[in-house]
């Protein structure tokens, strides 16, 4: 009998977390296409400043500390912002699910679809460093007539930077995240220091937020990436 009653119990658990499963998956595709609805013309001036913005700071924000040379990833934030202007909000789910960017209805002739393992870019870009910052100047410009899917990916970020670039362009987001950042550090810090001691909470703010705010590269030359789960990954 009570062999009985727990296998019911982990039927019911099983259950339990497969309904939970499905339903933050709803939750979530339903924000993407909530947020897919935003028409391109009420974030086109940010987009245009954030445009700006990055071309003159280029791909790549490097600034040098000590032996290290840091850098802010444009190249990641230009595609992203990108894609969240390139979403055409009469098919909002469909847009945010294939995520093209460079696309602009009425201008855009050929659209590539997504290949694994491959990150299509403008014909006036295959020669060096593919480059994300001048693709979003011209897609804003509508002078970008080829557009490239990026759907091997779920990006959910367009529920949170489409929004934001109705209130600002990507420094205006940066300054914002930051604070956010600077509370949240504080009061997890708060919180490690009453739980475990000073020392470690110290050590954990350090480490997140070194963690957090940069790309780098030493010396060597070998690009190295610390992610948030502390791998640490080389490329020649």
């Amino acid at each position: 009998m009570l062999h009985l009653i727990k296998m019911k119990n982990g039927i019911k658990i099983v259950f339990k977390y497969i309904a939970i499963f499905i339903c933050i998956i709803i939750l979530f595709i339903s924000l993407l296409t909530l947020t897919s609805l935003i028409p391109r013309e009420s974030i086109e001036e940010h987009t245009r400043e954030s445009a700006e913005i990055l071309t003159s700071q280029t791909n790549r924000l490097y600034f040098p500390v000590r032996e290290w040379l840091m850098y802010f990833d444009n190249f990641t934030d230009a595609l992203m912002i990108n894609t969240a202007y390139s979403i055409d909000n009469s098919k909002p789910l469909y847009s945010a699910m294939v995520a093209r960017r460079n696309y602009i209805p009425g201008v855009t002739k050929i659209i590539y679809e997504d290949k694994v393992g491959e990150l299509g870019n403008f014909d006036k870009y295959t020669s060096g460093e593919v480059d994300q910052s001048g693709e979003l100047a011209e897609t804003v410009n509508g002078t970008i007539e080829e557009s490239f899917e990026y759907a091997r990916y779920w990006h959910g970020y367009l529920v949170l930077l489409r929004p934001a670039l109705l209130l600002g362009n990507i420094g205006e987001i940066r300054i914002a995240l930051t604070f956010i950042f600077i509370i949240l550090l504080i009061i997890l810090t708060i919180i490690l220091a009453k739980k475990s001691s000073a020392l470690y909470a110290i050590a954990v703010a350090i480490r997140n937020t070194w963690n957090r705010l940069f790309l780098y590269r030493n010396n060597t030359s070998k690009y190295t990436y610390i992610s948030s789960y502390n791998d640490i990954k080389y490329h020649s």
